[in-house]
């Protein structure tokens, strides 16, 4: 199978496996019920551990429910309504299926003839177990009535099962189902986004049948999430097996077992040869140039993405560390929490705080840290373009399904992270662009906010506020289209723009920040409602957004051949600049056998095992040639977020402001705008 996993900054689904249809039983049939008793360990393990798990959940996942009062009262009244709608009688099939088996709609998400690994499918069968075993505990602890005991004139489109009804067993299990394929395909973020959606659609699926209140399911996924982690680490064999069936091109078994730091599990030593850090040379760091190994001293770089590795040996060479020390030794959920040093918005409890920030299944957030601030070792002879700089890592994939909830989630570790001293934020992964309908377009009428979301989406309003601080870059995106991907585009920030300059809006918007808990200078709110951004040319002119698109060689032989814009990398307004990075792939094409050395991909740190970039699972970084290497925007944004810190390294003290760095750089490239190039290619020269 071919595999290529470098352009990650993406809108589209990869579908990546397989349509299977049925039930798991039905797909599988006697292999799978040869798995019962092959599994039996793996569920002896989960009873071992469940009690455990609770503990570490405590008294606030999930919360008491209610019982009685206005606001059961309000949730039976939105049962009854969906009682009486058409869109129940939609949904009447999906319900009616997913009564004794949620696995299928999973598979529905691949769409291709190969099947589904069976080692992906017992990984699902055993999520749903765990699920079930944890919703019959916490269904036990709280016996909730189901809502047609409380209001006769509910009436269940399915049969009513005889157990309580608070958590929700099906939403449990769903979410439980989705994290594990976010872990398998953390590759892929269109896959990963999609079976969040699913989960999202067989909880509100129960709700539409009438046997459990919208809060049922929210504390089921509430449960999922807080418990995930512990149960990764319980089936770590089988999500290794898993991740290297869906993932793997090697036939080399996956070096990646275990929960301890990453130089514990090194396998042995194999010979390999030492990458070329063309594309850094391309903007003026290297050997040559004396400035490989300094670069944004005191600097202090966020990064919005993937999990980050933090034991990885290239951010903590000798006594610099680009990422708090003692994280990298330690999982105690109060030091990470203390330390403010890194920040995970998908699984913010976990009893093994280390285990929970990284990820066994996607490399894409390691070698984006690494990229930006990582130090060459002799196991990973690699610098990054701002090796003196400090990351602060912020895990948020979990949150890239389209819904309101997530984008506010990661608004609102934007907003910290620059109230932490960031001064520069990467906004790195694909997140969905919501459609129209969710946020009100203009304030000129009443607006009735029943019928919206929020007020704006928190997510650009979020970028817009940091950008007035300090530089916030953004990857353009992989499709090749004539528009710069969400969130990058103008057109993303106007309503938000909008909302600020009307009174009834700004309000409205003060409502959401507060009732998320957020806070936010006035100055910094007038300001965002001062800017203009018009969907043309340097939309972003005046702002602190830097959008940065890839430049790739025009002879591929040729570390020193002209830079141009790569097919790939989206264009349009407001992209800023380029940055060099790997060709355009042509899947179609086999790799020449000449024997003569090609610059394709952008090397970069990397994890163990098949869920890297890396050809051989068992190295500790990607390299700059062969079929499957790191690139993209994705790397571009990376090497822009250094040369940017180095240049806030020599102004240190001059009050520098997003909006003042940008057009420092603008003004150093000193080209005319084009909106397939930007200002032009970056370097050190700007600073």
């Amino acid at each position: 199978m071919t595999k290529t996993k470098t352009k990650t900054k993406t809108k589209t689904k990869t579908k990546t496996k397989t349509k299977a249809q049925g039930g798991a039983g039905d797909v599988l049939g006697p292999l799978y019920r040869a798995w019962t008793v092959r599994d039996q360990k793996y569920v002896r393990r989960l009873y071992q551990r469940l009690d455990d798990i609770v503990a570490a959940l405590g008294d606030e996942v999930p919360g008491r429910p209610h019982y009685d009062g206005d606001f059961v009262r309000a949730e039976l009244d939105e049962l009854l309504r969906k009682q009486e709608s058409r869109e129940r009688k939609k949904r009447q099939p999906e319900i009616d299926a997913e009564v004794d088996d949620i696995i299928p709609p999973f598979l529905d998400i691949f769409q291709n003839a190969a099947g589904a690994p069976t080692s992906l499918i017992r990984l699902m069968v055993l999520l749903q177990d765990a699920g079930l075993a944890l919703a019959a505990h916490y269904k036990a602890k709280f016996e909730r009535p189901r809502p047609h005991l409380l209001d006769h004139g509910i009436d269940p489109s399915v049969s009513v099962p005889n157990h309580a009804a608070y958590p929700s067993g099906h939403a449990l299990q769903a979410a439980l189902t989705a994290h594990g394929l976010a872990e398998v395909f953390g590759h892929d973020p269109g896959v990963m986004a999609e079976a969040f959606d699913v989960a999202d659609r067989i909880r509100e699926n129960r709700e539409w049948a009438g046997v459990h209140y919208a809060s049922d399911g929210e504390a089921g996924a509430e449960i999922a999430r807080a418990a995930f982690t512990d149960l990764r680490e319980a089936y770590d064999e089988l999500f290794v097996e898993a991740i290297a069936d869906v993932q793997g091109i090697s036939p080399h078994r996956s070096p990646y077992l275990g929960t301890g730091p990453l130089v514990a599990r090194l396998p042995e030593a194999r010979k390999r040869p030492v990458p070329v850090q063309w594309s850094l040379a391309r903007m003026g760091i290297s050997e040559k140039h004396g400035n490989i190994d300094r670069g944004g001293k005191g600097v202090r770089i966020a990064l919005i993405d993937a999990p980050v590795d933090v034991t990885h040996p290239t951010f903590g060479e000798g006594d610099a560390h680009a990422i708090d020390a003692r994280l990298a030794g330690c999982g105690d959920q109060e030091l990470w929490a203390e330390s403010r040093a890194a920040i995970n918005v998908d699984y913010p409890r976990a009893r093994d705080a280390r285990l929970a920030f990284s990820s066994k299944g996607g490399g894409h957030g390691t070698a984006m840290g690494g990229l930006i601030v990582g130090r060459h070792t002799p196991i990973c002879p690699l610098w990054g373009a701002a090796p003196e700089a400090h990351l602060l890592p912020v895990r948020v994939t979990t949150r890239l399904a389209d819904t309101h909830e997530n984008r506010l989630a990661v608004a609102g570790s934007i907003l910290q992270v620059v109230e932490l001293g960031a001064k520069v934020v990467l906004v790195g992964p694909p997140f969905v662009r919501p459609e129209e309908s969710v946020y009100p377009a203009a304030w000129s009428e009443p607006v009735d906010m029943d019928a919206f979301a929020g007020p704006c989406d928190p997510l650009a309003l979020a970028i817009l506020l940091a950008s007035v601080a300090v530089p916030v870059i953004i990857p353009a995106g992989n499709d090749g289209t004539a528009a710069i991907s969400y969130p990058g585009a103008p057109s993303d920030f106007t309503a938000a723009i909008e909302a600020l300059r009307n009174k009834a809006g700004a309000s409205a918007v003060m409502r959401m920040l507060d009732g998320a808990g957020l806070s936010v200078p006035e100055e910094r709110l007038k300001a965002v409602a001062a800017l203009d951004i018009a969907d043309r040319g340097d939309a972003f002119a005046g702002t602190g957004i830097i959008v940065v698109g890839s430049a790739k060689l025009t002879d591929p032989t040729d570390a020193n051949s002209p830079l141009v814009p790569a097919a790939y990398s989206q264009s349009g307004p407001g992209l800023c600049l380029l940055c060099p990075s790997d060709r355009d792939e042509d899947p179609s094409a086999a790799p020449p056998a000449d024997g003569v050395t090609r610059y394709n991909y952008v090397p970069a740190p990397d994890i163990l095992g098949h869920g890297g970039y890396a050809e051989d699972p068992a190295s500790l970084y990607s390299g700059h040639e062969g079929e499957q290497g790191f690139g993209g925007t994705s790397a571009a944004s990376a090497q822009a977020a250094g040369i940017v810190a180095r240049m806030i390294e020599t102004r240190a003290g001059d009050g520098v402001t997003g909006p003042a760095i940008r057009s420092a750089i603008v003004e150093a490239l000193d080209a005319e705008y084009d909106v397939t190039r930007g200002y032009g290619v970056l370097t050190v020269k700007v600073v």
